[in-house]
C-alpha cells in the first residue's frame, strides 16, 4: 500500500470519529449537513473550514502537486467525497455508519441489496451496480456512488460501510491508469460473492 493509500485511511478514519463524536452538538450537525450540501461540487468551499484543518498538510494541493490552485487534488477528492458520503449515510442514524473491517469494501456492502424483499427485482440493483463501477469519469463516477448509497440507505436500514477503504478505492479509481479495473474486480468479487453462497444455501 502506497504512503498516500495509507495517510488517506488514516485521515478519512479520524474525521469521521471526530464528526461522529460531536453529533449531539450543534457543530457535528452542521458538519453532516454542509458535506451533504456540498455533493456534486466542484469546489465545495463550505467543508474546506473545518476539513482542511484535519487533513494531513502532505495530502493537500501544493504547487508541486498540481499547477491548477483551484483545482483540488485526488488525495482532498478521494477524502472529501468519502466523507459526504458518510454524512449522507449517517443522517438519521444514532450508531456510527462507519464500520472499519480489512475486507468490508463498498461491494461487500451494496451486496446486501440483492438479499432484500423476494418481491423486489435484483436485476435493477445489479444493473445500477454495473453502471456504476463501468463509468469512465470521475464525474459519473461520483454520481453513481451517490445514487447507490442512496438506494443502500433507503433500502437497508442498519447498513455500514467501510468510508477510509471507500476513500482508497475512489483514489485508486481516479488517480492510477490501472485503479479502475482493480475497482471494478474487487468490488465486483464482494457485491456478487455473497449472493452466489447464499443461492448455495437455498438449494
Amino acid at each position: 500500500m502506497s504512503k498516500e493509500k495509507e495517510k488517506i485511511e488514516k485521515s478519512v478514519g479520524s474525521i469521521i470519529e471526530c464528526i461522529y463524536n460531536q453529533l449531539d452538538y450543534s457543530s457535528g450537525k452542521a458538519m453532516l449537513a454542509k458535506l451533504r450540501n456540498s455533493m456534486g461540487k466542484s469546489n465545495p468551499v463550505e467543508v474546506y473550514s473545518f476539513l482542511f484543518p484535519l487533513i494531513p498538510e502532505e495530502l493537500l494541493r501544493t504547487e508541486e502537486k498540481l499547477t491548477d490552485e483551484e483545482k483540488l487534488t485526488d488525495e482532498e477528492k478521494a477524502i472529501i467525497w468519502s466523507l459526504q458520503f458518510y454524512a449522507l449515510l449517517q443522517q438519521g442514524r444514532k450508531e456510527c455508519v462507519n464500520e472499519k473491517t480489512s475486507y468490508h469494501n463498498l461491494g461487500s456492502s451494496l451486496s446486501e441489496l440483492r438479499k432484500v424483499k423476494k418481491d423486489e427485482n435484483s436485476e435493477s440493483f445489479d444493473r445500477r451496480f454495473n453502471a456504476m463501477i463501468l463509468a469512465d469519469t470521475e464525474e459519473e463516477f461520483q454520481v453513481h456512488l451517490r445514487h447507490m448509497l442512496q438506494l443502500y440507505k433507503s433500502k437497508i436500514k442498519n447498513g455500514t460501510v467501510d468510508f477510509a477503504m471507500l476513500a482508497m478505492d475512489i483514489y485508486r479509481f481516479i488517480h492510477w491508469e490501472d485503479g479502475k479495473e482493480r475497482v471494478r474486480l474487487t468490488w465486483s468479487r464482494e457485491y456478487y460473492k455473497v449472493n452466489h453462497k447464499e443461492e448455495e444455501n437455498n438449494d
